[in-house]
């Protein structure tokens, strides 16, 4: 038995290290197409569809008005921007602040809809609720404390119109806005460094294959209406869409140059709580999905 087992650590090691050196070589001529070519805004803004952009925030005072600011401030027509931030059952004043800063005299010809929420199903039940509501040809979301660059809604929706028949949806990379805060949110960085500039981009370059983040990507609206919406049952939301956009022959496309900003976990415990929650939900959705 012991032999057994023994082999079966030595060919499962072998075949992990297989896929790293398959991986890592699909993303080494990912970054050599890259450098090739350079990273511009090009294209004609009048030609690019409509957005809504979705921010469900839960008690997130501190970082909403932030988070909210950058996304008005986006490059992309302000006329075909529409903003909805779900303020999901607070208790603090998230709410207070969103309202101060529609107010504000910079901002009133802009389309941002605030939805006080007092539903059930989380993360998932404040987007569907928001989906409702929603007018735009695609659907972006944003966490509350993901804050994005200038350009990151632009490069998104720039992906998506080389391919509008085949790309479903479009995902670009995070940061760790607080990366330097700790030796437990430098490793992080490293995590989120390896993960999207290798494991991300050897994927996409070899098999035309991504999945969606919880923050920083778009959708098609009337892909997420097909779909039904965001599952509230599911823990992890994103993994459970990204099947369902995979099952229906769309692809999920990567947009290198779009990135946004998140915060991570500076804590051990939180960190701990974190990833033992994606990984329960993330075996129950591929469980789920191997069975049907």
């Amino acid at each position: 038995m012991a032999d057994v087992i023994l082999l079966l650590s030595i060919v499962s090691i072998w075949i992990a290290v297989l896929e790293s050196i398959v991986i890592m070589s699909g993303a080494i001529r990912f970054v050599y197409r890259q450098n090739r070519g350079a990273l511009v805004r090009s294209g004609q803004l009048d030609d690019f569809p409509t957005v809504t952009v979705m921010v469900p925030a839960h008690n997130e005072e501190l970082v909403i008005t932030a988070t909210v600011e950058h996304i008005l401030q986006l490059y992309y027509p302000p006329d075909k921007v529409q903003i909805i931030v779900i303020a999901d059952n607070c208790t603090d004043r998230t709410a207070d602040k969103l309202k101060a800063l529609k107010a504000r005299t910079s901002y009133k010809d802009r389309d941002l809809l605030i939805l006080e929420r007092t539903g059930t199903g989380g993360k998932s039940g404040a987007l569907n609720d928001a989906l409702k509501e929603a007018t735009g040809d695609w659907i972006c979301v944003y966490d509350a404390d993901a804050a994005p660059e200038h350009n990151a809604l632009y490069f998104l929706i720039q992906k998506a119109m080389e391919q509008p028949e085949r790309y479903g949806a479009v995902f670009g990379r995070n940061k760790a806005r607080n990366r330097g805060q700790n030796l437990l949110s430098q490793f992080i960085n490293l995590e989120l460094i390896t993960i999207q500039r290798v494991h991300h981009t050897g994927l996409w370059e070899l098999f035309g294959l991504g999945t969606i983040p919880g923050t920083n990507f778009i959708v098609k609206r009337s892909l997420m209406e097909d779909i039904g919406g965001w599952d509230e049952h599911a823990i992890t939301e994103d993994t459970a869409v990204s099947f369902e956009i995979l099952g229906r022959g769309q692809l999920i496309a990567l947009a290198p140059q779009a990135e946004a900003y998140q915060q991570e976990p500076e804590r051990l415990d939180v960190y701990m709580k974190q990833r033992q929650r994606w990984a329960k939900g993330n075996y129950k959705v591929v469980v789920d999905n191997i069975h049907q």
